[in-house]
């Protein structure tokens, strides 16, 4: 119990009247014994009615226990965290494809992007049904699948995707990685970056350099293998302290980007820290349901 804490610990002032109505109980009970001083003691349990008879359980004081726990459950107390709902699996990945025109040349063949959508495809069949999400970008970003388990949807719907269906040209590569640091924050898993892209407009760089600086990004780089890496890739790696995976003709590339995507993690937390907090509160119920069936007893009140 060392890691109790409350999630709502404003609802704890609700015990504040509590103390209120305690002294007021106390106070009556001194009433009540003042005659005792005037009445012998085996009579004086016969003369008093309602809440002056000697009670054990009184309505007033299973009302307070009633307040005291449902303040206490409604303040959410938590001594452990919640469970990620991906947590039998590795870290999460987002892969962000470049969807520009530039994307369509065809030194590498059958063309740029289709050979993307090869390594991306072979990539989530290599992980192994971890959770994985997709955004594609150009002079915008773009989510196309959320985390989920099953990397066939993701390749399915990265089938179509051509850059007629990006509404502008461009390369917008630091809103697309904000698209996907909010994509696993939301999803409350740790996870890394991958975008699988032929070159990086050097205007970014500046933007990359300070956009979501804890997230791990890594780089793909889609050209032909008789060409150097594109410079602007190699200086946005440098930007984010990320790794530039040049492409190869095997699967090199894959397993590196894979190896990277499972050492790389996000630690990822709310805004107010608690949403990864499990609420115990609902413990608490079976008492307060108990409590209240009290006042089914005929007579019983306050």
């Amino acid at each position: 119990m060392g890691d109790l804490i409350f999630i709502r610990p404003w609802f704890l002032l609700a015990l504040l009247p509590v103390i209120a109505v305690a002294i007021g109980l106390l106070r009556r009970q001194k009433e009540g014994t003042a005659w005792l001083g005037l009445i012998d003691t085996h009579l004086l349990s016969h003369l008093l009615v309602g809440e002056g008879k000697n009670q054990k359980i009184r309505p007033t004081h299973v009302l307070c226990v009633i307040w005291v726990l449902s303040a206490i459950a409604l303040s959410g107390p938590s001594w452990r965290e919640q469970p990620s709902p991906f947590s039998d699996d590795q870290a999460g990945l987002v892969v962000l494809l470049k969807l520009s025109g530039s994307m369509e040349a065809t030194d590498v063949q059958p063309s740029r992007l289709e050979r993307a959508k090869f390594k991306m495809r072979d990539l989530l069949e290599l992980r192994g049904g971890a959770a994985s999400g997709l955004i594609v970008y150009s002079g915008s970003a773009h989510l196309v699948m959320p985390l989920t388990k099953d990397d066939s949807i993701i390749s399915s719907m990265a089938e179509g995707l051509t850059p007629l269906a990006m509404p502008k040209e461009g390369d917008d590569l630091s809103a697309a990685i904000t698209a996907a640091a909010k994509l696993l924050k939301d999803a409350g898993v740790p996870g890394s970056v991958l975008v699988i892209a032929d070159s990086v407009d050097p205007t970014q760089l500046v933007k990359l350099s300070t956009v979501e600086p804890d997230l791990p990004v890594q780089f793909l780089s889609i050209q032909s293998a008789q060409s150097p890496s594109d410079a602007g890739m190699v200086s946005a790696a440098k930007a984010r302290g990320g790794e530039l995976i040049v492409m190869t003709e095997r699967n090199d590339d894959v397993l590196r980007a894979n190896a990277l995507a499972e050492s790389k993690m996000l630690s990822v937390s709310s805004e107010d820290g608690s949403q990864r907090r499990q609420d115990a509160g609902f413990w608490l119920l079976p008492l307060i349901v108990l409590g209240a069936g009290f006042w089914i007893r005929k007579g019983w009140r306050c």
